[in-house]
């Protein structure tokens, strides 16, 4: 599970940047049914993160996706002087040159892992790797890059051998899982089988999910979802079909390249005047709303992470639903039934904020004038216990309270306003 994420320099994230799922300590409200306890932590089960437009909440996820695709970076051994890395820096304060950095914390198995990585356009300057146990903290390996050459220190002399086959744009803990490593296989099945991104540029038809529609106990559970939150749906059917695309990459462009991608119906009740049923319309998913098939895909995504120790991140989370659907789908991703999956969210919807949550799962993205994203939790204000408990986060929230919202420059729009009462003369 994701215990804290760290950033520095990268799209943009200047300065170094906490985002964490660890539950504050003095915190009692709701500490059975929205968090976790592991062992010696105990994490939020969800976050959401609420700011203006272009403050950089969704670049948050996406650092997390340039990390994952700098270790999944190492894939052919013959082909790792062609690799480029994932390098991002913020461009707008004279960063370019400056290192980007990671530092990740994930709990695994009951062991505490702490990956940190630092590096830029060429090559990878840092690197560590830290295993807290109960009872031991170890660090299995760190790599330091001094101007001239590496110098490694690691734990077992077997990981120092594979120091070799490690070039100066690949990550050390990408070869130690190539070679099995079993500490560096468990994170790179993190980051391949238990984070999830949930965004407006999934194409739905060709994504995993979808396919397991065409089994009817998962299907059952997707519907059962469906009609909980009012989407009148009575069955779904699912069909496996094939896209041709042309080859624009290789040398054959004759030849289209097949994609195998799921057709999906929907069908509904229909009824005769009097409002009578008298059967069942079917309608294709791509005629539906675009809540309908955001929904469809949620739910999907919902009833496949049931009690799998998933990360979800869910970008725009109220875009195409009602608040009223958020509610409910909050309401599950805290409830007690929730047993150890984790949600990060980002919304704009300010009535979400006076729903049942903790101050430690709220977060703000504000952007300052220097276009710099800064990110801080609800649980960081530390008079929030003194104000009375009758007025609502969201209130505080319109009234500047937190941060993070849009300033509208008066005097432009004056300005704009004045010059569109002029052409209307």
């Amino acid at each position: 599970m994701l215990v804290d994420f760290r950033v520095k320099n990268c799209l943009s994230y200047k300065d170094e940047t906490l985002f964490s799922m660890v539950a504050g300590s003095r915190i009692r409200k709701l500490k059975d049914s929205h968090t976790i306890q592991l062992d010696a932590f105990r994490l939020v089960k969800s976050a959401f993160i609420f700011g203006p437009n272009g403050s950089g909440k969704s670049n948050l996820f996406t650092a997390i996706k340039v990390l994952r695709t700098l270790l999944f970076n190492f894939e052919n051994l013959n082909n790792v002087k062609q690799l480029r890395l994932p390098y991002q820096p913020f461009k707008l304060g004279g960063q370019q040159e400056q290192p980007t950095e990671f530092m990740i914390s994930l709990l695994l198995d009951g062991i505490l892992y702490d990956y940190e990585v630092q590096y830029n356009a060429t090559q990878v300057l840092y690197e560590s790797l830290t295993k807290t146990t109960k009872s031991t903290k170890e660090q299995l390996f760190s790599r330091q890059w001094d101007g001239a050459e590496y110098s490694y220190e690691t734990a077992q002399h077997t990981a120092l051998e594979l120091t070799k086959y490690t070039r100066n744009n690949t990550a050390f803990l990408s070869v130690l899982n190539v070679f099995n490593d079993p500490d560096a296989t468990k994170i790179f099945d993190w980051f391949l089988h238990k984070i999830l991104f949930l965004d407006e540029a999934n194409r739905l038809s060709s994504h995993p999910l979808i396919r397991k529609l065409e089994e009817e106990p998962f299907k059952r559970e997707v519907i059962k979802l469906l009609k909980i939150a009012d989407f009148s749906i009575q069955d779904v059917t699912a069909r496996r079909v094939e896209r041709r695309e042309k080859n624009t990459i290789g040398y054959d462009f004759d030849s289209p390249e097949v994609i195998q991608e799921v057709d999906i119906d929907l069908h509904y009740l229909s009824f005769d005047e009097a409002g009578s049923p008298i059967g069942t319309e079917t309608i294709n998913w791509t005629m539906d709303s675009k809540g309908t098939v955001r929904m469809l895909h949620l739910a999907c995504v919902m009833v496949d992470a049931y009690n799998k120790g998933k990360t979800i991140f869910i970008d725009e989370f109220d875009t195409a639903f009602h608040v009223s659907i958020c509610e409910f789908l909050m309401a599950i991703m805290n409830s007690k039934r929730n047993v150890c999956n984790q949600f990060v969210v980002t919304s704009h919807e300010i009535d979400l904020l006076d729903q049942p949550l903790r101050s430690d799962q709220i977060w703000f993205v504000n952007k300052s004038f220097k276009n710099e994203s800064e990110l801080y939790s609800l649980f960081d204000f530390a008079d929030l216990q003194k104000k009375r408990g009758d007025i609502s986060y969201a209130k505080r929230y319109l009234k500047g309270e937190f941060g993070a919202t849009p300033v509208i420059n008066e005097y432009l729009s004056d300005q704009y306003l004045g010059e569109v009462e002029v052409s209307e003369q």
